[in-house]
C-alpha cells in the first residue's frame, strides 16, 4: 500500500477533470443542477479515499511497531 501512492496524484487529477468536464458540460447545455451535484460527489469521493489511505497506513505503521522486537 506505501508503494502504491506513485498512481493517487493521476487517479485525483483525472478525477478532477472529470468532475470539471460534467461541470463544462452542464454549463454549456444550460443545466448545472446534475453537473454541480456529480462535481461534489466527485470532491467527496476524492477526499475519502484519501481519508481511508491515510487510515490504513496509519493502521500498518501501528502494526510493524506492535510486531518489531524489543
Amino acid at each position: 500500500m506505501e508503494r502504491a501512492g506513485k498512481w493517487l496524484p493521476y487517479w485525483l487529477g483525472a478525477m478532477g477533470l472529470v468532475a470539471v468536464g460534467m461541470f463544462v458540460l452542464g454549463a454549456v447545455s444550460g443545466s448545472l443542477a446534475f453537473p454541480l451535484l456529480f462535481a461534489l460527489g466527485m470532491v467527496a469521493l476524492c477526499f475519502w479515499v484519501l481519508w481511508m489511505r491515510r487510515r490504513s497506513l496509519d493502521r500498518l505503521r501501528r502494526m510493524r511497531q506492535a510486531l518489531r522486537p524489543q
